[in-house]
């Protein structure tokens, strides 16, 4: 039987700031996460406001709360990046993601990695139901998989690239697949906010729910947990 695995996601970088370089201008908040500060600065740039006149926008939380939710002043945000590692998530959830093309993949290739083992990703719908209706699902990704496998055998002549993007064609959208993304904060936020509706798909719910709880740490204001 098939290994079925479950969607993970984990931060693995983020913009830092160079303290010294940001001091010059405006001091730094020790509440504020280094995107924060950044985009605090790049907003009050545009005005010079760097000594922070209004008292009800002194604190760079409230600052970009306003900005960024009151005003709707989201271009600072594009300021700051995190990029996120994707794995336990399916090629359907791939052909999902990659069509917010401000968005940057690095991708899984299924001509260069051999599928012979792949991972299952179950579909949310399928985990309801019982347990013989999951091995059923589960069997017809196994014969799949072992599709894949006679049609590499049938190529064997070729080199591995030349059989591997051939056998591929059989394999189903529920092979698992692991993604390098990043982005800017404010496509993030697009992403998150547009991806866990009701109407999106049931995968990219789940997933993106999980990058926000990652993407927490780089800005609470933006991704704040009770949203996650």
């Amino acid at each position: 039987m098939v290994n079925i695995v479950t969607p993970e996601v984990r931060l693995l970088a983020h913009t830092k700031i160079d303290e010294k370089a940001i001091s010059e201008w405006m001091s730094i908040q020790d509440a504020s996460t280094d995107a924060e500060t950044l985009l605090t600065m790049a907003g009050r740039n545009c005005y010079r406001s760097f000594h922070r006149p209004n008292e009800a926008t002194y604190n760079d939380a409230d600052y970009l709360r306003r900005t960024l939710g009151d005003q709707g002043h989201w271009s600072i945000s594009e300021h700051a990046t995190a990029t996120l590692y994707f794995t336990g998530v399916s090629r359907a959830f791939l052909t999902e993601l990659t069509r917010h093309r401000h968005l940057s993949f690095s991708v899984e290739s299924q001509r260069f990695i051999n599928a012979n083992d792949a991972n299952i990703v179950m579909p949310p719908a399928m985990r309801d139901l019982d347990e013989e209706d999951q091995d059923g699902f589960l069997l017809l990704a196994e014969e799949s998989i072992e599709d894949y496998k006679a049609i590499q055998t049938a190529l064997n002549h070729l080199p591995k690239k030349q059989r591997n993007e051939a056998a591929r064609a059989l394999l189903p959208n529920a092979v698992e697949t692991r993604m390098v993304v990043t982005g800017n904060l404010r496509a993030w936020n697009e992403v998150i906010q547009r991806r866990t509706q009701p109407d999106a798909d049931a995968e990219i719910q789940q997933v993106m729910r999980l990058a926000a709880q990652e993407l927490h740490t780089v800005s609470p204001i933006i991704f704040p947990k009770e949203n996650s």
